[in-house]
């Protein structure tokens, strides 16, 4: 079955991270007794690995990371699986080649031309340069996500940045306590200055997450 799954935080924790003990992993919580995972460097290929292994996790998230559908790592095909479709083809070829070596007639035909589909999943290179209103700004907290790579990029020391995206991919550019910068790539650009504006509203929030799953069905029939 299909899902996508979704990171929803109903009653958001009020206790100050910052006085919060440290773990390996995020910060150990003496109000309520439980560690909170820091997901705000994490893919969604690891928010999803996490909630795979436990549904009940406390963690601490950025605004963009949830409410909104998280991308689910496909799965690898067995090795077995593998070998079965490679050995089917050997078997085919082999086939193919008896048949071929039977024929008497040889008749020479045509072979069309193939051309192959516009790729929308090419890849082209973006880049940029990445301000911030401090005066000695720190580009290794700017993070630049690519949703269609579930991949999460850095700007060098001097916020330049040059990487490859998928085609209409979508690009999100976020740093704590500043606007997310959002756009869609669809060519090779240089999108020039980009200048993240300053947010005075809360851009972490920490809480007991719930990971609601909906199937391919009931999104059929449900708007939201």
């Amino acid at each position: 079955m299909n899902y996508k799954i979704k990171i929803s935080i109903p009653e958001p924790c009020h206790e100050n991270w910052m006085e919060m003990s440290p773990t390996e992993k995020g910060r150990f919580c003496s109000s309520c007794q439980k560690n909170v995972i820091d997901f705000t460097k994490s893919s969604d290929r690891e928010i999803v690995m996490a909630y795979n292994k436990n549904d009940k996790l406390c963690g601490r998230f950025n605004n963009f990371q949830i409410n909104r559908n998280l991308i689910i790592p496909k799965e690898k095909k067995s090795i077995w699986v593998i070998a079965a479709a490679s050995m089917i083809a050997f078997l085919g070829l082999g086939n193919q080649t008896a048949k071929a070596q039977e024929s008497v007639k040889t008749e020479q035909k045509t072979i069309p031309t193939y051309t192959p589909p516009n790729n929308e999943k090419e890849e082209i290179e973006i880049e940029g340069k990445i301000f911030l209103g401090e005066t000695n700004p720190n580009f290794e907290e700017v993070d630049i996500l690519l949703y269609d790579k579930n991949q999460i990029l850095h700007p060098n020391t001097d916020g330049k940045f040059c990487i490859k995206a998928n085609k209409n991919d979508r690009i999100l550019i976020s740093k704590a306590g500043y606007i997310n910068y959002y756009t869609t790539v669809f060519r090779s650009i240089n999108l020039g200055a980009i200048e993240l504006e300053r947010d005075n509203c809360q851009t972490f929030v920490v809480g007991g997450a719930i990971a609601v799953k909906r199937s391919f069905w009931y999104r059929l029939f449900h708007k939201n």
